[in-house]
């Protein structure tokens, strides 16, 4: 599959405007504030069926309007699909997706791959991000892990309640029971999936390093899996019960899982420049794209937001030589005349849209 079109209306900065990204790879071009990220963040939306930035999709609405509406026309083979969304500020948004007559499921659509800038913080940022990564890919490849993940979501925010109440401590038994037997299941999905893809696929070597970059060669992913190694995690939570009764929420399980990135035993956020940073993330991000491919039959599609920041021309030569290799579609931004002309040997390999 790929995307063909793209209708915007009312969404952000947004009056109206329609995009023909004819199925091909596209570079979109502008100054800051002109809506490049927008663009993509309403492709995202409508396959996704999530904001980027926000869990309130008002905020989304233009300022002048009601509400917005989008619009996105897939190609797969000789079939259109339709993607149609509304969002008026006083209900909830509506998204249908079809082909011809035909209602589509969710999961078969394109997976997006969205890469944007706090996503290029992964290695020196919070543990959310590493952790919200790990858990996507594992939902794309593992498609069951993610029921897993919301039968335990609900045990994790019962239990949250019940701490948040001060409830009894017979009460509060009842919870992490039901936290025990969902996290469990889902740590052991976590564990799995780490070992048997995750690890191997981000430590794989690179078929083309330079000698400049031969760290991307030497990284070390180790797993901490929410709760200390040497025990249960149902003692876990009974060690830990006067601290979350003071906090108010759960403080281990599967959920506060961590990915730590070292090279040569060191840490990589300490080792590594923020070019370097940068460059490593984005390679992590493309070293799926096989086995995703091979797990979801309708493509991937990469929105890589502002790709030419604190890249020097080597390194992102590396990024694009390799992205424009994937089976995928790239649907990439760039400031208008900052750092362009490092891409200039990669130009024909995308169609140029300017804001």
């Amino acid at each position: 599959m790929s995307i063909a079109r793209v209708f915007i209306k009312n969404f952000r900065l947004f009056r109206e405007i329609d995009l023909d990204l004819n199925k091909e790879n596209l570079l979109i071009l502008g100054p800051n504030g002109s809506g490049k990220t927008s663009v993509l963040e309403a492709i995202n939306l409508l396959i996704s069926r999530k904001s980027i930035k926000t869990r309130d999709l008002k905020e989304c609405i233009n300022d002048d309007s009601e509400g917005f509406s989008l619009g996105l026309e897939i190609i797969n083979k000789q079939e259109v699909l339709t993607i149609k969304a509304a969002k008026q500020a006083n209900k909830r948004i509506t998204i249908k997706t079809e082909a011809g007559n035909t209602t589509v499921k969710k999961e078969n659509l394109p997976i997006v791959q969205f890469i944007q800038a706090k996503d290029l913080r992964m290695i020196e940022g919070e543990a959310e991000l590493r952790r919200d990564f790990f858990n996507k890919t594992m939902f794309h490849v593992e498609h069951s892990s993610e029921i897993d993940y919301k039968n335990y979501k609900k045990a994790l925010s019962q239990r949250n309640i019940s701490l948040k109440r001060k409830v009894s401590e017979g009460e509060l038994r009842v919870w992490n029971e039901a936290l025990i037997d969902t996290g469990n299941i889902l740590a052991e999905k976590q564990k799995s999936f780490f070992k048997g893809i995750f690890k191997k696929s981000l430590e794989e070597k690179g078929k083309k390093v330079e000698t400049e970059d031969i760290f991307l060669n030497q990284i070390n992913v180790v797993f901490k899996k929410g709760w200390p190694d040497h025990i249960s995690l149902k003692r876990a939570l009974v060690e830990s019960t006067e601290k979350d009764r003071a906090l108010g929420y759960t403080s281990v399980g599967p959920h506060r899982l961590d990915l730590k990135y070292f090279i040569n035993n060191k840490l990589a956020k300490s080792f590594l420049s923020r070019g370097q940073q940068k460059l490593l993330i984005i390679l992590n991000f493309f070293k799926f794209n096989d086995i995703l491919v091979t797990k979801n039959k309708s493509g991937i599609v990469y929105l890589i937001d502002d790709i030419t920041s604190e890249l020097d021309q080597q390194n992102l030569a590396m990024v694009l030589e390799q992205a424009t290799e994937l089976k995928a579609q790239l649907l990439i931004t760039a400031i208008r005349g900052k750092s362009l002309s490092n891409m200039t040997p990669f130009l024909d390999k995308f169609r140029q849209l300017n804001l």
